[in-house]
């Protein structure tokens, strides 16, 4: 007997096979539309408008942001890049798709379903420019994409960018994902050439540099980590270097509250940092302003998200990882489109998560069922929002410390609960911050539930701890 016909309209959600294929027949929109999404790797926040305390860092970004839908509220999962950036691939929170804990072994399994993936079933031509590292086809991030480009930046080769996006318009709908580290540390390092190995490791002298570490607290490693690029990959990148990666994680974790020079090298840190997310700015919209003049982009869903942020002595820390906190967590995201409206701030609390399902419903297509993402078309329209998660695995490899824990952060528009679980002992403790009149979340409330939380925070908070004490 011949297949059924597919429904005349497609269902809010479908379950999806590993490879993407749908799992129901259901309706291809008439005219699918290109979709761009651009993750900035390790952009705060405060860098743009509408989050920025005074003049934006990145001007020219947020007015195109504002061009479409902005999420003053935004939660990344994680606090550093392979399982934040899998999860703005996945619609699935790191424990779910389980590319999380820090380690060279780290993999998104082909099991897992891609956003690529999706769309790759669906006609679509897929390409990805990425800046390599954590999000590179050797672990499994950009499963579904025929065309993969490293060691991209905006600065160095944004006119291929344009020149590619010309030709998949030729032949199919398309998704495009571009994801840069230009503000990653270290900081104001010049962007990779395009098609181009990196330079041979600087010759230094090795036991200089450690002798100075010693001399310093390490405070010399950081400073040469963070900012340092002609030498980064002579000292930390080899056998011996491991040991002084742990060096700098160390004082990132417990140097900085104790170093009296610490604040110093925040204040260069941060200054490099703020230069560098200029640079971006000017070379991103650039690309941007010319993609649109060749009319790539009329038709277009266009997302921007950060993956997650950057701390510059908040908590006593630099760097990221390590922490769930607002300066790691809350990342600057915005959608524009066809019948999206332009200049909306949203406040209800969302998820990177939810940009799979989104952009799916945008482009005309149900929502992958299963999935710990959620639609924010309800958002858009007005609605409230919900409190979404923040996870991390706090390990040796990652602090440079004995340390084992699990952390696992509830977030809505204000509040912000935070649960930690030692590994070892089982022992859990909790956080509670109301975001309304300690927005640096430095003043942690007495323990136990809050007066203000709605009853979906409440049950969130709840669930995670029924999960750590049976």
């Amino acid at each position: 007997p011949s297949p059924p016909a597919p429904p005349a309209s497609p269902p809010a959600r479908v379950r999806y096979a590993a490879d993407g294929t749908p799992r129901q027949a259901f309706p291809r929109p008439r005219h699918p539309k290109n979709v761009l999404l651009i993750c900035l790797d390790t952009l705060r926040a405060d860098a743009l408008a509408p989050w920025a305390k005074g003049a934006p860092l990145m001007p020219l970004l947020s007015q195109e942001m504002a061009r479409g839908v902005v999420f003053r509220n935004a939660t990344a999962t994680a606090p550093w890049t392979a399982p934040s950036v899998a999860s703005i691939l996945t619609g699935l929170l790191p424990t779910s798709h389980g590319a999380q804990e820090l380690s060279s072994d780290l993999r998104l399994v082909p099991a897992v379903t891609t956003l690529a993936e999706i769309l790759d079933r669906q006609g679509y031509r897929n390409a990805a420019f990425v800046g390599g590292g954590w999000v590179g086809p050797e672990n499994g991030m950009l499963q579904g994409f025929e065309h993969v480009q490293s060691q991209f930046s905006f600065y160095r080769a944004a006119d291929l960018l344009v020149s590619s996006q010309r030709h998949l318009s030729e032949i199919a709908p398309w998704f495009v994902l571009i994801h840069t580290y230009e503000a990653h540390d270290p900081y104001m390092a010049p962007p990779p050439r395009q098609g181009k190995p990196p330079p041979p490791p600087a010759a230094i002298d090795l036991a200089a540099v450690d002798a100075e570490a010693e001399a310093t607290g390490n405070r010399s490693l950081v400073r040469r980590f963070l900012l340092e690029h002609e030498t980064r990959s002579a000292i930390f990148e080899t056998a011996p270097g491991l040991e002084r990666m742990r060096k700098v994680t160390r004082w990132f974790e417990e140097g900085l509250r104790n170093d009296p020079e610490g604040p110093a090298l925040v204040k260069t840190a941060r200054e490099a940092y703020d230069k560098g997310l200029a640079r971006l700015d000017r070379a991103m919209v650039g690309y941007l302003r010319d993609a649109e003049a060749a009319g790539l982009l009329a038709d277009a869903i266009v997302a921007i998200v950060g993956d997650h942020g950057e701390g510059f002595g908040e908590h006593g820390t630099l760097h990221h990882g390590r922490r769930v906190y607002g300066e790691l967590v809350h990342v600057p995201m915005s959608i524009r489109g066809p019948g999206l409206p332009e200049g909306l701030v949203v406040e209800g609390s969302v998820s990177t998560a939810d940009l799979v399902p989104t952009l799916l419903e945008l482009a005309g297509f149900p929502s992958p069922d299963g999935i710990d993402g959620a639609s924010m078309r309800p958002v858009i329209a007005g609605g409230p929002g919900r409190p979404v998660i923040a996870e991390e695995r706090r390990t040796p490899m990652e602090t440079g410390t004995p340390v084992d824990l699990d952390l696992h952060a509830v977030r809505d528009a204000r509040h912000t609960w935070i649960g930690t679980r030692d590994r070892a002992t089982g022992r859990v403790t909790e956080e509670a911050y109301d975001r309304s009149t300690d927005p640096g979340e430095e003043r942690p409330l007495p323990a136990g539930d809050v007066p203000g939380w709605s009853p979906a925070f409440l049950e969130e908070v709840r669930k995670a701890r029924h999960a750590w004490i049976k």
